[in-house]
């Protein structure tokens, strides 16, 4: 199946269709993370973005901070306004039976960390320690962990569930298994992707694109040790061309490749220029020469490249 990008009556974002067994999750395409963020950050950026319209919250237990997402989006607005990602960790236990266990462990922390009795998105974090991920000797954890997300799934904690951080040996670990079978393929890949790291890094758009999984970028705007994509000469030029700040044209090229993504920012005017990204395209040469950049480069997984 494909994915497909639908306008949200009367919102300023887009929605994204994720397949699941029981039909159709639509997932706004532009998410708040809450990354590195403490208690007083992820306030500061979960209600400046709902002001400025954006109702999809990113988080994960790794990130040691869900309760204050969850307090944040009580004190910001309703739960069912909100589209909920969160994640859990790739196991560090050397056997299946730990993995499994850990992971169900996990999902339960998740829950009562936020303070909700289920999130709209649940990733896989990561594929299991130790990184690099190794096809023959770790596949059979990860599907012990996708085992606790499916069962999170059927009992409704989760209305869909994904990955993050996986390539296509992971995916074909998951959608190879007989023993049990594969009852729920992931709706998401969550990854790195931004300008400079080319269209189909490590094959994963094409990948995506055979088995009707959506992407999306977490850092979309380059991981911190360079401000090329949001004040560089390439993206500063084209901003200027159309009306557009750097980093709405670093954001608009991601999603007009096609991709969801994750931003970050606690600056109500950074917010409201991040979701100001619809009603307006970058132009096929403006695309093409944004495509050829090959800077800032970097990986799409940091525990796993094919």
């Amino acid at each position: 199946m494909v994915a497909v990008l639908v306008l949200a009556a009367l919102a300023l974002d887009s929605v994204v269709r994720l397949e699941t067994p029981r039909g159709g999750v639509f997932m706004p395409t532009v998410a708040i993370g809450t990354w590195e963020y403490g208690s007083k950050d992820v306030f500061a950026a979960i209600s400046g973005a709902v002001k400025a319209g954006m109702t999809h919250v990113d988080t994960a237990n790794n990130y040691k901070n869900q309760q204050a997402v969850g307090d944040a989006i009580r004190a910001s607005t309703l739960r069912e306004k909100i589209f909920l990602t969160t994640k859990v960790p790739g196991c560090s236990e050397p056997d299946v039976a730990g993995c499994y266990a850990s992971t169900q462990a996990d999902i339960i922390a998740d829950m009562e960390q936020l303070g909700f009795r289920n999130v709209d998105l649940l990733l896989l974090h990561f594929p299991p320690r130790p990184f690099p991920w190794r096809p023959k000797e770790d596949c059979a954890r990860l599907r012990a962990q996708w085992r606790a997300l499916e069962e999170a799934y059927d009992d409704g904690r989760a209305r869909a569930i994904g990955v993050s951080n996986l390539c296509p040996s992971c995916l074909e670990c998951l959608r190879s298994s007989t023993d049990p079978p594969l009852r729920v393929f992931p709706a998401v890949n969550q990854v790195q992707f931004h300008i400079g790291m080319g269209t189909d890094p490590g094959g994963i758009v094409s990948y995506a694109a055979a088995h009707g999984l959506v992407l999306q970028a977490y850092s979309p705007l380059g991981d911190g040790r360079s401000r090329e994509l949001i004040s560089g000469p390439l993206v500063s030029k084209i901003g200027e061309l159309n009306g557009r700040t750097g980093p709405q044209v670093s954001l608009k090229y991601v999603l007009q490749l096609g991709w969801s993504l994750v931003t970050k920012s606690t600056s109500a005017f950074h917010l409201a220029e991040d979701i100001d990204l619809f009603g307006w395209t970058l132009s096929p040469a403006h695309m093409a020469e944004l495509t050829t950049a090959t800077a800032p480069f970097a990986n799409y997984s940091f525990a796993c490249v094919d």
